[in-house]
């Protein structure tokens, strides 16, 4: 009676703590394992990695896009004996600075020889006994809709001149043009403008000097493909739906398309949501003999992930464009990670369940990436055991100290519901 009363006291005692909250003590063997359990991944491919350098990098291709979780958050590399390897993972995108001079000018000449008009500007040094320098000229176009081609010179003195570039200005059914790439950095104190056929006797009073320089912090990981698409007309509408069912990195959409138009349009996600892009919201191709002005190229102003997306051309009473191909654009993301335990290394994928890992590697980024990087490849999927996300929850409900704690509670239970019948049955 002695010992059943001892452990039923104990019994108790367990049942009590742990609903009060407190953890139970370790037991060897029946404490989650340390680290992460890979049971719930269920794809993975064999990192085919060579050469003796330190780091290797890899880029991820369209299964793993396919099947990982939306945000890449569930991928992990592991070594050849199953423990997990630090990595960290470059999206590729470019993130640039820009920055801008501009230099005012003044009107200092003007001629016609023939049919051409000549138009001479003096630039305004931003500040005294500082150089000139500048690659983009920037002209205030005249109020009429035109179409001209200029020709661009410069000039330090402004008597002897250099020819630079042969470009068209334009203002057209709201289109315009109005400014001139150089093509490199001038420190020219003169600039020339010559417009051929000038017969209007159009005026480009006001021009403004540009310096725009850039810091490129990043590389971009661009890829280009030729997804199927399918086109559909809806009353005064073109419905051009792009399959991305791989679930690419898209940052440009190009239309491959013939004829002079001008539409607009809008982009739309798999959900029917409208997606922003740069550029506006119109879409045109003006074909001339000798002219050429095009904008069929859609930027989403965010990587569009969607498995399936739209463009939605307005027509209006017009006939709908002949579109020959599309094309997509889109970023592949780039994992590095330290190739220093014993392969071969392999990639975990797919699982939705899965948390986006935080590793000390990362804080190393801009040391690693100027060091020498090995270009490592991704084999053939495979698909693990079959392990729904249901099991995989179960199992990590499992082996977590919370559910280890309730499988204690209730072997209590029945302990003390065993002892108290067989002290009845003995008191009987």
């Amino acid at each position: 009676m002695k010992i059943k009363s001892k452990i039923l006291q104990v019994s108790l005692a367990v049942l009590f703590l742990s609903g009060l909250g407190f953890p139970l003590p370790d037991i060897p063997g029946a404490a989650a394992e340390s680290g992460e359990s890979y049971a719930a991944w269920r794809f993975s491919k064999p990192i085919e990695a060579g050469g003796d350098v330190p780091y290797r990098a890899l880029y991820l291709d369209e299964d793993v896009y396919r099947e990982a979780a939306a945000d890449l958050s569930d991928l992990r590399i592991v070594d050849g004996q199953g423990k997990t390897v630090p990595f960290y993972m470059d999206n590729g995108e470019t993130v640039i600075r820009e920055y801008t001079t501009a230099y005012a000018s003044e009107l200092v000449h003007t001629a016609n020889q023939g049919k051409a008009a000549i138009f001479d500007y003096k630039i305004t040094p931003a500040r005294e006994n500082t150089d000139i320098v500048g690659n983009k000229l920037v002209f205030e176009l005249p109020e009429e809709a035109f179409l001209k081609h200029v020709q661009v010179s410069g000039s330090y003195d402004g008597n002897v001149w250099e020819p630079l570039q042969k470009a068209d200005l334009y203002a057209t059914d709201g289109l315009e043009q109005n400014s001139i790439e150089l093509g490199a950095a001038y420190k020219f104190g003169y600039y020339r403008l010559r417009v051929e056929n000038n017969i209007e006797q159009l005026a480009f009073d006001k021009l403004e000097l540009r310096f725009n320089s850039q810091e490129v912090k990043k590389t971009d990981y661009k890829r280009e493909q030729t997804p199927e698409y399918t086109l559909t007309q809806k009353g005064k509408e073109t419905h051009i739906i792009v399959d991305n069912s791989n679930r690419l990195n898209i940052s440009k959409v190009l239309l491959d398309s013939t004829g002079n138009f001008s539409r607009k349009y809008k982009l739309l996600d798999e959900s029917g949501q409208p997606v922003g892009t740069a550029g506006g919201d119109e879409l045109y191709r003006l074909d001339f003999k000798d002219a050429k002005i095009t904008a069929t190229d859609i930027i989403p102003l965010q990587l569009l992930r969607s498995r399936s997306f739209t463009v939605v051309i307005e027509n209006n009473d017009d006939a709908p464009l002949r579109i020959n191909k599309v094309h997509t654009e889109y970023f592949v993301d780039k994992l590095v990670f330290a190739a220093d335990t014993q392969g071969p290394y392999k990639l975990l994928y797919g699982n939705p369940q899965a948390s986006a890992p935080q590793y000390d590697i990362a804080h190393f980024k801009d040391y690693i990436e100027n060091s020498t990087l090995n270009l490592a490849l991704l084999g053939t999927q495979n698909m693990t055991r079959e392990a729904s996300v249901g099991t995989a929850a179960g199992s990590g409900w499992l082996q977590s100290k919370t559910g280890f704690n309730i499988i204690i509670v209730a072997v209590s239970l029945l302990l003390i519901i065993v002892l108290i019948r067989k002290m009845n049955r003995t008191r009987t």
